[in-house]
C-alpha cells in the first residue's frame, strides 16, 4: 500500500506539459463544487452552481454571472490542475534534497525569500526512490541500482533538518515545480523551529514532496527501461543514490553546515532504513561519489 501522509495530501491532476507528457482529463464534475466554493471568495453572490461544469470550465456559471469571471476561471483551473498544496498564493516549501541548495531552488523559485533552517518530526528521510529525471536524461548506470532520489515517509520518533522557504505562486512557478518533481506526492506538512521544544506546536505548514506509489504516477510516466518501478523499492533491493545526485546534496549541505550538514550524514537513510548516509559513505562511496561531475547543461541544478 502506499505510504500517506497524514496531512493535507489531496493533490489533484498533476500538470506535465513542461514535460511534454499527457495527463487524464480534468475530472470537472467531481471538482466543481469545491470550484464554486472558491468562486464564493471571489464573490459572495457565487453561491450556487448551474451544473454547467460538465461542458468545461469557460461554460460555468454561478449564480450573479460570477462563476463565469477571467478571476474565477483563473482558480478553477488552478484547482482542477495542481495539487491542493499549492493552490495558495503564498506558500512555504519545505526543502531535504536538491532544494537545499539555495541556488538549485533558484532555478524553480527565482524570488523566494527568508531561506532559513527548520526541523521535520516523525518523518524519515531517505534514498528511495528512482530519480526520474537522471535515468530518463541517461546520467545515471540503471545496472548498478545507483540510481535513487531522496524521499520522505511517516515514521513515529524519526526526523531530520530541512530547510525552508516563501513563495509567491504564479502559475508558472507551479508548473515548474511539478515537473521538477514529478513521482511524488505534493503534500502540506507542519514544521517545527530548530529549538522548538517536543511539545511545542508546530511554526507552520509547508508544501512537501512525500513518498508515492506507482499506481499514482502521472499519465505518461512510467518506470524507465529495465527498472522494475518508481516506487516500492524492497528493503533488499540493493537501490543506491545516485552519485550525481548525492554530490550535488552534499556540496549543499557543506555549504549549510553545522547542523543542517550533521542531520543530512545521520538522519538520512539508505531504503532498509537502516544504513545511515555517513555510513555508506564512510564504506568507500564518498571518494566516488565527490569524484563524478554532471553534465554541462546540469551544472547548475547539480552543482551544489
Amino acid at each position: 500500500a502506499p505510504v500517506t501522509f497524514g496531512y493535507s495530501s489531496a493533490r489533484g491532476t498533476q500538470r506535465q506539459s513542461a514535460l511534454g507528457l499527457a495527463h487524464a482529463a480534468p475530472p470537472w464534475v467531481s471538482s466543481h463544487r469545491s470550484s464554486c466554493e472558491a468562486a464564493v471568495a471571489v464573490s459572495p453572490l457565487s453561491t450556487a452552481c448551474a451544473c454547467l461544469c460538465v461542458l468545461g470550465p469557460g461554460l460555468c456559471f454561478c449564480v450573479g454571472g460570477c462563476g463565469n469571471s477571467t478571476e474565477t476561471r483563473a482558480i478553477y483551473m488552478r484547482m482542477v490542475d495542481y495539487p491542493a498544496a499549492l493552490r495558495p498564493d503564498r506558500v512555504t516549501v519545505i526543502a531535504y534534497g536538491a532544494l537545499l541548495s539555495e541556488p538549485s531552488s533558484r532555478l524553480t523559485f527565482p524570488s523566494l525569500t527568508n531561506f532559513r533552517l527548520v526541523r521535520v518530526r516523525n518523518v524519515r528521510r531517505l534514498f528511495g526512490m528512482t530519480h526520474l529525471f537522471l535515468t530518463g536524461a541517461g546520467v545515471v548506470d540503471v545496472a548498478t541500482r545507483r540510481i535513487a532520489a531522496l524521499c520522505v515517509e511517516p515514521a513515529e520518533g524519526c526526523s531530520f533538518v530541512a530547510a525552508a522557504f516563501d513563495v509567491v505562486l504564479d502559475d508558472a512557478q507551479r508548473e515548474a515545480f511539478c515537473a521538477r518533481e514529478t513521482g511524488y506526492a505534493i503534500v502540506e506538512a507542519p514544521f517545527h523551529g530548530l529549538d522548538a521544544g517536543e511539545e511545542a506546536p508546530p511554526a507552520g505548514l509547508g508544501v512537501l514532496c512525500a513518498s508515492s506509489s506507482d499506481a499514482e504516477l502521472p499519465s505518461g510516466v512510467e518506470p524507465p527501461a529495465g527498472l522494475p518501478h518508481v516506487w516500492g523499492w524492497a528493503r533488499d533491493s540493493g537501490l543506491l543514490p545516485a552519485d550525481v545526485y548525492l554530490r550535488h546534496c552534499l556540496l549543499a549541505m557543506r555549504k549549510l553546515g553545522g547542523v543542517a550538514e550533521r542531520s543530512f550524514l545521520h538522519d538520512t537513510t539508505l531504503v532498509d532504513r537502516r544504513t545511515t548516509l555517513s555510513e555508506y559513505l564512510a564504506g568507500g562511496a564518498r571518494e566516488r561519489v565527490m569524484a563524478v561531475r554532471p553534465p554541462e547543461s546540469m551544472a547548475e541544478r547539480f552543482g551544489g
